[in-house]
């Protein structure tokens, strides 16, 4: 079955890894699709947000989780949010360097109170060189375990040279192993995680860890369409080789390139050893559970 007959029946999809940025700031116009090589097409956050809304509705995405990327992260998540509420779940984006420190836990406590944040991520806390399992989040993973928030944790590795950036100088490849979270998992049992970029390149550990703790999932953001075809293809294969397949969720990580969400997307549908079912899942079931939309009073498809 090719990979167009395939897009054709494997309906809605939630995309569990989203960014946004401020409406009214430029984004660098020296970047390029590290995939395609092509410039980026957007000018600013706004035309960033139209062109990944106008992706989504192309695409059938019906549901997509975004967090802040720059400035103020939790405000510009929340744009998204209230010019599509029907289309997007907003994140609390954290990191808890000196340059981006945490927010005051009685903001996120209200904003989840309110339902205007329904998710704690993307956490990236190797950017701040800490794990999840570091005594700086407990405070936020306690609020998320109260509220039945889920987590997302930015795992695997980051952009070439990201540790010699001023942004990150604790950044440290070792720190996005996934096996580092097990302290905090055993702190709060009741805590949905998700390891975004599929624990990439930790593939044993990922496995691992999901096999033992239920309440573990993860996504495919970012791997699926940076990582040469195969190469996906066999870490994908992998994990459901494992039987992992109810816990595998799609995700795009677009950063600033719309066009990544399509890439993405195809990416899973070239998949073949992926069954119909499976591939559904994929796309849409696993994000359900995980996110527990079936209880938050939307339409579930």
């Amino acid at each position: 079955m090719g990979a167009s007959a395939r897009g054709e029946e494997r309906g809605p999809i939630i995309d569990g890894h989203m960014h946004a940025y401020p409406s009214g700031v430029a984004l660098p116009a020296s970047l390029v699709n590290p995939v395609t090589g092509k410039p980026l097409a957007v000018k600013d956050g706004e035309a960033h947000f139209q062109a990944c809304l106008s992706e989504m509705k192309r695409l059938n995405i019906v549901m997509g989780v975004v967090s802040g990327g720059d400035g103020d992260r939790l405000a510009v998540a929340s744009h998204w949010r209230d010019t599509a509420p029907d289309r997007i779940i907003a994140g609390a984006a954290l990191r808890g360097s000196a340059d981006t420190p945490l927010p005051e836990i009685r903001v996120l406590r209200k904003a989840f109170e309110d339902g205007r944040l329904r998710v704690l991520g993307e956490v990236t806390a190797m950017y701040a060189g800490l794990t999840l399992s570091d005594p700086k989040y407990e405070p936020y993973l306690a609020l998320a375990e109260e509220f039945d928030v889920p987590v997302s944790l930015h795992t695997g590795i980051g952009p070439p040279g990201i540790s010699y950036d001023p942004c990150c100088r604790d950044f440290r490849v070792s720190f996005g192993n996934p096996m580092l979270i097990e302290e905090a998992l055993n702190r709060h049992p009741k805590l949905r995680v998700n390891l975004m970029h599929g624990g990439w390149p930790y593939l044993q550990d990922t496995i691992a860890l999901m096999m033992v703790y239920p309440q573990v999932y993860t996504d495919l953001a970012g791997i699926d369409w940076l990582l040469p075809r195969p190469a996906f293809h066999a870490y994908l294969g992998a994990l459901m080789q494992a039987g992992l397949g109810k816990r595998v969720m799609f995700g795009s990580d677009h950063m600033y390139w719309p066009e990544a969400i399509g890439m993405a997307v195809e990416a899973v549908d070239s998949a073949t050893f992926l069954t119909p079912s499976e591939t559904r899942d994929i796309f849409y079931g696993n994000a359900v559970r995980f996110l527990k939309l079936e209880q938050g009073g939307h339409k579930i498809l």
